[in-house]
């Protein structure tokens, strides 16, 4: 990568507030415009306290990390369920890919963010966001991402988790 401008600005977010879900439970903390800022953050990732800070949000320009926001709502996620010990190169690898713009090449302009949780029995989740919950075949995600992570992940569309 070069230090030119990505195709999108991707925003980092912190959810800091455990019974909090609503927007002001989340913290802007980072954004990325260029290669050179995506490597400044990636390389200092474990200086904000990477995986060990429960749980941080990379979406794409004004898309904020919530399932409720107009720009979410009508889509979902691909949910990878990982150990602990590994989840540093998934993360690697798909934080790499939505930069470069190849998480999901056919529907690129779809994707809207990743995410990443650690959950309390060592295990995290790590979710791809797209913004079509139609667009829910795990043949649109990076053949090297299915390749090395294999196909047990699962599809989660937003709507039925939306509460009225």
């Amino acid at each position: 990568m070069s230090n030119s401008n990505l195709k999108y600005n991707w925003k980092i977010w912190y959810h800091a507030e455990k019974d909090n879900w609503k927007l002001t439970g989340y913290k802007h903390i980072y954004t990325i415009q260029t290669a050179n800022d995506f490597w400044k953050f990636y390389n200092n990732w474990d200086k904000v306290g990477g995986i060990t800070n429960k749980h941080f949000f990379v979406m794409k320009d004004d898309i904020t990390p919530i399932w409720e926001d107009q720009k979410n709502i009508n889509g979902g996620c691909w949910s990878f369920k990982i150990s602990e010990d590994q989840v540093d190169e998934l993360w690697d690898d798909i934080s790499i890919y939505l930069v470069c713009d190849i998480l999901c090449p056919t529907i690129s302009d779809e994707i809207v963010g990743i995410s990443i949780c650690l959950k309390k029995n060592s295990n995290c989740i790590v979710k791809i966001w797209n913004n079509n919950s139609k667009n829910n075949s795990l043949k649109l995600l990076n053949e090297n991402i299915l390749k090395k992570w294999g196909t047990d992940i699962i599809y989660i569309a937003h709507i039925p988790n939306i509460i009225n």
